[in-house]
């Protein structure tokens, strides 16, 4: 009986003694090795957040949040560690082909370095600031883009569209048809010419001839001497008429063609409305 009560306090001895060692062990401090690395993880975080490096400021609030790092420490490092993530812009990249479809098969550069050798649609980690991204294909066709990540954004979009490096085709406008000035306009501007020198001649002639009648017979000349003078005012008349005419006829002529209307002869080919729907319509027998 007193075997027994001795054999079952020695078990309990050695519970408690385990008990006591787990309670220590549990309660003890970090080690030094574990304290520095926190440490220096999250003075390194602090570090690289100033820079704007938010992603590698980011991996070190999680190194230094770790449950083995001191409590001051990790709580620190938790809080820091939400507002580094709302922070952190990412970007999608997106390429596109010559037809407009999806371009996976496609490697994209950041700023020089390798960036990803497929497009998978997942966002990808950018710090803040301008980059220059190039997507290259498999083809050598490449395609470089500069693009200012502001801070907070998350999946801004760059897209690549190869379509753009196509070469295009030179739009040329069709020619407009134009009237051209009709013979008919040059024959009436010759007619119009003779006239005003026809005008121009016998008004002279017959301004002459009455000045040397007025000298020499005054106002008592005959009716033979004076009708040179009303012949010559009469066709210089005529001739200003057929002038003025003849020049209004040209000008009525060569109209179109020198306010350059266009031909209203031309034919011009019918499109009917995008709206309009295509169908052939069959007449019955």
């Amino acid at each position: 009986m007193r075997a027994r009560s001795v054999r079952s306090l020695g078990v309990a001895a050695v519970a408690g003694t385990l008990v006591l060692a787990a309670s220590a062990a549990y309660a003890a401090p970090p080690a030094k090795g574990v304290k520095a690395a926190c440490i220096a993880a999250h003075e390194e975080a602090q570090s690289l957040r100033g820079r704007k490096k938010l992603h590698g400021a980011r991996e070190q609030f999680v190194a230094c949040a770790r449950a083995e790092c001191p409590a001051i420490i990790r709580k620190e490092c938790v809080e820091q560690l939400a507002v580094v993530d709302k922070e952190a812009p990412t970007v999608a990249l997106e390429a596109r082909d010559e037809e407009g479809r999806d371009a996976t098969a496609v490697k994209v550069m950041l700023d020089g370095a390798a960036l990803t050798d497929r497009l998978t649609g997942t966002a990808v980690d950018v710090d803040p600031g301008e980059h220059v991204f190039r997507f290259e294909r498999e083809d050598g066709k490449s395609i470089e883009q500069r693009v200012l990540v502001v801070e907070g954004d998350k999946n801004k979009k760059v897209i690549a569209d190869f379509g753009t490096l196509a070469p295009k085709t030179s739009e040329v406008a069709a020619p407009v048809a134009t009237r051209q000035v009709p013979a008919l306009a040059y024959v009436a501007g010759g007619v119009a010419l003779v006239g005003l020198g026809s005008f121009t001649a016998f008004a002279l002639s017959g301004k002459a001839t009455e000045r040397e009648l007025a000298g020499s017979c005054g106002p008592r000349c005959t009716d033979d001497q004076v009708s040179p003078v009303k012949r010559d005012y009469l066709i210089a008349d005529i001739s200003l008429f057929i002038s003025l005419a003849a020049a209004a006829t040209a000008i009525v002529l060569a109209w179109p063609a020198i306010t350059g209307a266009p031909d209203a002869s031309a034919k011009v080919a019918r499109t009917d409305p995008p709206w309009m729907p295509r169908v052939k319509v069959r007449r019955s027998p």
